[in-house]
């Protein structure tokens, strides 16, 4: 494993995300150390794990014990960076241009227009994971004619097997121009256990076990059960649940995250299929708070210097975050 700070002064062993990605080995790993700087664009080439140190690290107890974030721009995947997974990162904007990818739990992003936040770049690129993520798109209204923005967009063609799971999907309004998800006629995948908001079009599609918290959608050559929705997106056949009160879903209080949690009486509860939850805390790969990585980390540590006797005393609280 490789060490990456960007902070001036520490003994990383890497300053460069990139630098790193050039001189290390396909299948090695760089820890993205958090750093009041960001670490810019990143592309990759060559297969590698990528581990950063999570996001609202101030707002969820028992997460890290230094609250900077590892913050990338544009990450693109390249060609030759196949079975590469990034983790635990807050991001810019993410590009697709190749298969067998697992983006998950980070926070991307966008706030800029004509763009989307993440970005199927390539036609005929397969078995790419979108799962555990907090994604937004914080898109600016300014301008006449206003451009278009998505979350999440494919238009191009072969572009199969795809997994978008445990996401909190939000596309910030409800204009016509603004999409949560644009996934056209060349797409194919499953889309479950997602809180999703802003107007919406699947291609080709699993759909199952979403929050649909507002905005239209359409749905074209998909299947589609066990959806709870605020007004009649889905229907009401398939145990699909429609005009749910959104107020009744989620805890609505706490963390930016933790707040789309299920209350106790939520519909969500057990309403999805095979009676699992509904929404980004549901299913085999439940949401986890502030993304952070699946590796032990110290969410607080205090110490004590005995100076007459020489000797350090050490208080670490350790999780793992499996």
């Amino acid at each position: 494993m490789w060490r990456v700070n960007s902070t001036a002064g520490t003994d990383a062993d890497f300053a460069s995300v990139q630098t790193a990605h050039n001189n290390a080995n396909p299948g090695d790993t760089l820890y993205l150390e958090p750093s009041a700087a960001n670490y810019g664009d990143f592309t990759l080439s060559k297969k590698l794990i990528i581990i950063g140190n999570g996001y609202f690290i101030d707002e969820n107890p028992e997460t890290q014990a230094d609250i900077n974030y590892s913050q990338l721009n544009a990450v693109s995947f390249n060609p030759g960076s196949e079975e590469s997974v990034i983790q635990g990162c807050k991001i810019f904007y993410v590009r697709l241009k190749t298969s067998e990818i697992i983006i998950q739990r980070n926070y991307i992003a966008y706030n800029s227009d004509q763009y989307a936040t993440i970005l199927f770049d390539s036609d005929n690129i397969a078995n790419i994971i979108i799962r555990d993520n907090y994604l937004y798109n914080s898109f600016s209204t300014t301008g006449y004619p206003y451009p278009t923005s998505e979350v999440i967009k494919s238009e191009k063609n072969g572009v199969s097997n795809i997994i978008i799971s445990n996401n909190l999907i939000d596309a910030n309004d409800l204009y016509s121009y603004h999409h949560a998800l644009d996934l056209t006629s060349g797409f194919g995948g499953s889309i479950k256990n997602n809180v999703i908001y802003g107007n919406s079009t699947l291609n080709n599609s699993m759909v199952n076990n979403n929050i649909y918290r507002d905005g239209s959608l359409e749905l074209i050559n998909c299947s589609y059960a066990n959806n709870i929705s605020n007004s009649d997106q889905f229907g009401f056949a398939n145990n699909n649940q429609g005009n749910v009160t959104m107020e009744s879903v989620f805890v609505g209080t706490g963390s930016t995250d933790g707040q789309w949690q299920l209350k106790e009486a939520s519909p969500a509860v057990g309403g999805g299929v095979g009676g699992i939850d509904c929404g980004m805390f549901g299913g085999d790969f439940p949401y986890v708070l502030s993304g952070i990585p699946a590796i032990p980390a110290i969410y607080e540590l205090n110490h004590n210097i005995d100076y007459q006797n020489q000797q350090i005393e050490l208080d670490i609280s350790v999780k793992s975050h499996n």
